[in-house]
């Protein structure tokens, strides 16, 4: 082997390790997921549910009837919009008189001095339930399976030492190319990777798509304003709660969210804020270069002038590559109807790398049509220009 071939060789290696550990990771997590929801207490703790939104699309109001059909005994729901000029306040309104016994509220304005949108809603929104002991945060384009709030609190009231439970999602996308980049993304690389670190290390952050936080936890952070200005609230709230004490743990509960992107472009530019994102708050996610298989097998292609050795190795890696993402796809996310897609498996790896690749230069990012500066330690300033 030459010496431009030992580092394509131990990225081989590494992503044929990290397929076969996360499937079983993945397999292990379903046996899990499969479990019935544990028991509420005689008197369930009072909750409430806080959606942001932010314009209509086409999921809308299928993500927001999940909710309110999720049947938890004593829960409130808190809509935000910035005014009330956003589409998206018609479809809480509209659905308040066929829900005329659950509590819907609509919450519109925003905390001034707030770079992060979401958090200026959830500032003005979590003051809407003063009552509630328990928050649980879902982002617009996320719904829910019919036991997803009884099943998460009660995961997170087992043990009064857990402050935060997350949540794993999976993605249904439209009949586009980039959101059916976008869900393989979701479904064969967030998914995998997120099962087979909470299976190995402890989890010290959460996932923005579904979290549900104690108030107590909540409020030992400094509540929703500690979050203002940072990019990865997600993420923060869960390291600040864990810093505060708290275990933050991986519900059995998977959410779906639904891929809408149109352009390849709107991939490209989501995944490349998620990428510069974690190399500021969490640097040794750039060591994922490691697990990008099809680019690694291709470079020791090239570097060993293309003999059968290399030849074989792209072939074991296509293979595993793709068995690993259909077992997570079909059996652990049970989306068997996105096995079609498979094949674009390779080629979105090959995107992905390219992004990981121009995530080293730059710290601008697009997000909600805004550009941002990511600041030093995960804060985030708008640039107007």
């Amino acid at each position: 082997m030459t010496v431009l071939a030992i580092i394509p060789a131990i990225g081989v290696g590494a992503s044929l390790i990290f397929y076969a550990a996360a499937t079983a990771a993945a397999l292990r997590f379903a046996s899990r997921a499969a479990a019935p929801a544990p028991p509420l207490p005689k008197i369930a703790p009072r909750i409430a549910v806080l959606k942001p939104l932010h314009g209509l699309s086409e999921a809308l109001g299928a993500n927001i009837l999940s909710f309110l059909e999720a049947g938890y005994p004593r829960s409130e729901f808190v809509f935000g919009v910035a005014g009330y000029e956003d589409p998206a306040a018609e479809i809480p309104v509209a659905l308040k008189p066929r829900y005329q016994f659950s509590n819907i509220t609509l919450s519109v304005g925003e905390e001034p001095g707030c770079a992060n949108r979401k958090i200026a809603k959830l500032i003005r929104m979590a003051e809407r339930a003063p009552k509630a002991e328990i928050f649980v945060l879902s982002d617009a384009d996320v719904s829910v399976a019919r036991d997803h709030l009884l099943r998460v609190v009660g995961e997170l009231i087992a043990d009064e030492r857990i402050g935060v439970v997350t949540c794993l999602y999976r993605a249904r996308p439209i009949d586009k190319l980039a959101a059916r980049l976008e869900a393989l993304y979701v479904n064969t690389d967030f998914a995998p990777m997120a099962m087979l670190s909470a299976a190995i290390e402890p989890l010290r952050h959460a996932f923005g798509a579904t979290i549900a936080v104690r108030r107590a936890a909540l409020e030992a952070i400094g509540g929703f304003r500690a979050l203002k200005d940072l990019l990865a609230d997600d993420f923060f709230l869960g390291r600040m709660a864990a810093e505060h004490g708290y275990s933050v743990k991986l519900s059995s509960s998977i959410v779906t969210l639904s891929c809408e992107e149109s352009r390849f472009a709107e991939f490209w530019n989501h995944q490349l804020r998620w990428a510069r994102t974690y190399r500021t708050v969490r640097p040794v996610s750039l060591a994922t270069i490691l697990i990008h298989g099809p680019f690694w097998a291709l470079m020791l292609l090239a570097a060993a002038g293309f003999n059968r050795y290399a030849m074989l190795a792209l072939a074991l890696v296509l293979g595993a590559r793709i068995a690993m993402a259909a077992v997570i796809v079909a059996r652990v996310l049970r989306l068997p109807e996105l096995l079609r897609d498979l094949w674009l498996v390779p080629l979105k790896d090959l995107a992905m790398t390219a992004i990981w690749f121009s995530s080293l230069a730059g710290s601008r990012v697009w997000w909600g049509g805004r550009r941002f500066q990511i600041l030093a330690g995960g804060a985030m300033r708008e640039v107007k220009s």
